[in-house]
């Protein structure tokens, strides 16, 4: 059996080293493949001095520029593909597996029924952690499909020793490579956010995703980490936040593209609809820098009615393009 691991980076070393002592030290040994999204923080040259590259398991592939997550994974299922895998485990680089984590995704293997494995998510450390409900494990609402299509499940299916589940983000999803040729690759052009939805969105019409929940990842994501505190705060639910503008844009470009494609009924285009004037509604009443926000949420919405992806777009309507 051979698994290709494969962990996409960018300007993160830090926490890509906690990645790869994990990696390289799990019970079931596999080789790794390193996307490196052309980091600018020296990753190249460090994991070198760390002597990273002394272990003939992984493999260093550093991209000509940076494709974004959803490009890396691409570049990564396929090299994958294209060299005889049996397995493709994918992983962002905050992310860190318990030892033990690939070995008892594999004992739980049983291909002809389901399209792929997952461990359970953790969000913080080993030390500081809890379980996410927000995103990266979940279940499918094809007519309720926006502001989010997937839907988080229950917390008593993470008490459970397994489960099935219908959407698996790119933290620790262990996919056969017989499921990548019936469905094809990750779609390179979201280049970041919601890349492993709309593949889970293929993978379910293969079969469902088995979670096994003593297999643990631990995901040191500060977005998550933020959204939970917001909530405990207070905040009030329905606002939606337009921040940190360019990764907004491919957020709601994204999802917007996946709701119309893969949605069903009419409903999708209604809740597109609200979804663009509450959003509009929003800026004008909570933020500043109101003129900029409502030029980037109006293309990002457009674009992903119309699937346009130029992903130099954020950096065009910055610079007044």
């Amino acid at each position: 059996m051979k698994i290709c691991t494969v962990v996409v980076t960018y300007n993160r070393y830090e926490l890509l080293k906690e990645c790869l002592d994990s990696l390289l030290n799990q019970t079931f040994k596999n080789d790794i493949l390193l996307v490196d999204n052309a980091s600018t923080d020296g990753t190249g040259e460090r994991i070198v001095e760390d002597g990273y590259l002394e272990n003939k398991l992984l493999i260093y592939k550093r991209l000509e520029k940076n494709f974004g997550g959803a490009g890396g994974f691409y570049f990564g299922v396929k090299y994958a593909l294209d060299n005889g895998y049996d397995y493709v485990w994918l992983m962002d680089d905050d992310a860190e597996p318990e030892l033990n984590a690939l070995e008892l995704l594999i004992s739980n293997l049983d291909d002809t029924r389901y399209s792929a494995y997952a461990p359970k998510t953790l969000i913080g450390t080993k030390e500081n952690n809890v379980v996410s409900a927000f995103g990266h494990r979940g279940i499918f609402d094809y007519e309720n499909c926006l502001p989010a299509f997937q839907k988080a499940i229950d917390l008593k299916e993470y008490e459970k020793e397994k489960c099935e589940i219908e959407m698996a983000s790119f933290v620790g999803i262990l996919i056969p490579i017989s499921s990548v040729k019936r469905i094809g690759l990750p779609e390179e052009n979201f280049f970041i956010h919601h890349d492993d939805t709309e593949y889970s969105l293929r993978l379910v019409t293969l079969g469902k995703i088995l979670m096994i929940n003593d297999s643990v990842i631990y995901h040191k994501e500060k977005r998550q980490e933020e959204k939970i505190q917001r909530q405990f705060l207070g905040f009030k639910k329905n606002r939606i936040r337009f921040e940190r503008l360019w990764l907004k844009y491919f957020g709601l470009r994204n999802s917007v593209f996946i709701a119309l494609k893969y949605g069903k009924g009419y409903k999708r285009y209604f809740l597109a609809i609200k979804l663009y004037f509450d959003l509009i509604k929003d800026i004008i009443l909570y933020d500043d820098k109101k003129w900029v926000r409502l030029v980037f949420a109006s293309n990002s919405f457009f674009d992903g009615i119309r699937g346009h992806f130029d992903n130099e777009k954020p950096t065009k309507i910055l610079k007044g393009k």
